[in-house]
């Protein structure tokens, strides 16, 4: 597996969650009650999430593979802070559920993760 399949998967799975969150695919919390300002969140959330997947996408073509393997190391950062903050939510503030796909997403951001590293390397 390539670093620019790596991207694309990684984009791929981030344009997912976007549409998920942008259509109100996505499942709220139990406490939580559908509001203007939850949906509008929502939309927000997810078109930031449409847009960091389609960055992830295109950058194998808009970068060389050498320039590819030197944006991997910081955007790592990036990919971890975006399993922390549900991990937070989950463990410290318990204010998402903890469910099968859950831990399936984490399990796999972090293959993605260390993928990413292994192949930057």
């Amino acid at each position: 597996m390539t670093l620019a399949i790596l991207y694309k998967i990684f984009g791929g799975l981030h344009m997912l969650m976007g549409v998920m969150m942008g259509l109100g695919l996505g499942a709220l919390p139990e406490a939580w009650e559908p509001s203007v300002g939850i949906t509008t969140m929502a939309e927000h959330f997810g078109s930031a999430l449409l847009v960091v997947g389609f960055m992830f996408w295109m950058l194998p073509s808009w970068t060389s593979e050498a320039q590819l393997k030197k944006a991997t190391m910081p955007l790592i950062g990036a990919q971890v802070l975006l399993v922390l903050v549900p991990l937070y939510h989950a463990y410290g503030s318990r204010t998402i559920d903890i469910d099968g796909f859950f831990y399936g997403l984490v399990g796999v951001s972090l293959i993605l993760i260390g993928l990413f590293y292994s192949k930057a390397r």
